[in-house]
């Protein structure tokens, strides 16, 4: 077992913010109890989709119902053989099948058929992380994920406490038996948690994680809001009231290189059903082909673009593309310095 811990201040500097690190320890040992003392129970696992090429759409392979640990290796199974959750009680040799042809042998594809799984890992092994800040978050709530049955997080948790901190915590490979028998096929992660934001209370009960769909019943998520003002003034609503037009300018970095931008004002008015409106303008800066602030040896140069709310600049003042010029400059100029950027070397 090893273990080691990121500091994640440096990425996001922020005053307010004590600490903001992640712990990971890995090759910890999993207990699993009723299989030392039972022995594991094998079935067949594996999946049926209806994308890719048809050869690739279903696949069989062997794992421990109970822990869900694979033998090593895994097996190949013939789908039209074995069925999803069927117990396996073929051999576990971890050799070819007879008649299987030596030109389709490939232990690293298991939609090859024929493989039979080898023996049982003696000493499985899994990953705990967790992520602490402690000051300011962006989230005040809870939740619980139990993955799928291809997730990199078996389990996953949050709290968030806003002012206060966040914690977050998950598992690799721990928890499979919760995850096998709670959510043992497809490929949609399940939350259960709340939310509270911008004065609206959010709630998910076994809800999907990463889709949604009409005919999901209405108690698997919904929102209320709990703002006073909402109930007593009646809802906020934006509406934008007017836009310059896009104006070109020149954004002018330390470092000596240039870059042209598009640059626009928008007058927006917020107001709710009883009350006064209140009316502000945001400026927004545009590059096509974007103005680098992180190095990647082999991804390219990460580019930045944004918008942001400016007070005291209205398109009455007829240099107000030029400080939103100067502003896209100091931005950029504060990211260059947190992920420490290297400008290219020019002939």
């Amino acid at each position: 077992m090893y273990r080691f811990s990121i500091d994640r201040a440096k990425d996001r500097p922020d005053p307010r913010v004590l600490l903001h690190r992640s712990y990971y320890a890995h090759d910890v040992p999993r207990l699993m109890a009723l299989c030392r003392l039972l022995g594991h129970k094998p079935v067949v696992d594996g999946y049926d989709s209806k994308y890719g090429p048809e050869e690739h759409r279903r696949s069989r392979w062997v794992a421990c119902d109970r822990c869900g640990v694979r033998p090593d290796p895994q097996g190949s199974l013939s789908p039209d053989e074995w069925n999803l959750g069927q117990p396996y009680t073929g051999p576990m040799t971890g050799t070819w099948t007879p008649g299987t042809s030596s030109r389709n042998i490939d232990a690293y594809r298991p939609t090859t058929p024929g493989r039979a799984p080898g023996p049982w890992p003696d000493k499985p092994t899994g990953v705990l992380g967790a992520e602490l800040i402690i000051g300011r978050s962006h989230s005040i709530g809870a939740d619980i994920k139990v993955g799928n049955a291809g997730s990199e997080h078996v389990l996953a948790a949050h709290i968030g406490l806003g002012p206060l901190g966040a914690l977050y915590v998950h598992t690799e490979h721990f928890g499979q038996w919760v995850q096998r028998r709670f959510n043992p096929t497809g490929y949609e992660s399940r939350e259960t948690g709340f939310s509270i934001y911008e004065g609206d209370l959010s709630w998910k009960l076994w809800a999907k994680r990463d889709s949604w769909s009409k005919t999901d019943p209405k108690w698997m998520r919904g929102s209320f809001s709990i703002d006073p003002r909402h109930h007593l003034l009646g809802p906020r609503k934006n509406r934008k009231v007017s836009e310059t037009e896009k104006v070109p300018a020149v954004v002018r970095m330390p470092e000596g290189d240039t870059h042209d931008v598009l640059v626009h004002l928008e007058q927006w008015e917020t107001r709710r059903t009883r009350g006064r409106a209140r009316t502000y303008w945001t400026a927004e800066w545009a590059c096509e082909a974007g103005i680098p602030v992180r190095n990647h040896d082999w991804k390219g140069n990460e580019t930045y673009s944004c918008a942001w709310g400016i007070e005291g600049v209205t398109p009455d003042n007829p240099r107000w593309p030029y400080i939103l010029a100067a502003k896209a400059a100091e931005q950029c100029t504060r990211d260059r310095a947190r992920y420490d950027y290297r400008a290219p070397e020019t002939a």
